[in-house]
């Protein structure tokens, strides 16, 4: 039985589009903000160090900002998809933001603020994970 030379092309657009609507896409992201902000202890209105990364960015850096004037660094621990328990210091002093490096196919996961003690231990805020529900 011999195939006409059209059903042999059609046959093969069909393969094709097949394997292209089932390939992963190229990147993606976390599909929210992810964020943390660490507060003063007893005044929560105090705002000390605020972390993100968003999803309008396609989540592919993390920012850290100091946000008081206390002479203590700040930073956040953040994870990415495909890579763990990284940390992006600012010693810039307050109102500075940093800013980690980009990475599309290795988006952020995870992020947590915190602040840097001199001898006494660090403090962090609350965790920020997508589907976390915050």
């Amino acid at each position: 039985m011999q195939i006409s030379r059209s059903a042999k092309k059609a046959a093969m657009a069909v393969v094709m589009l097949g394997a292209v609507a089932g390939a992963s896409p190229a990147y993606a992201d976390a599909g929210e903000d992810v964020t943390s902000q660490l507060n003063h202890h007893t005044n929560p209105n105090i705002h000390i160090a605020y972390a993100y990364s968003l999803q309008s960015n396609g989540n592919k850096n993390v920012a850290v900002r100091d946000q008081q004037a206390d002479g203590n660094g700040v930073y956040s621990e953040f994870d990415r998809k495909n890579t763990k328990g990284l940390r992006l210091l600012n010693n810039q002093g307050s109102g500075k933001t940093t800013f980690s490096d980009d990475s599309t196919s290795n988006y952020v996961v995870k992020v947590t603020a915190c602040v840097h003690f001199d001898g006494t231990p660090d403090k962090c805020g609350p965790d920020d994970r997508p589907g976390d529900g915050r």
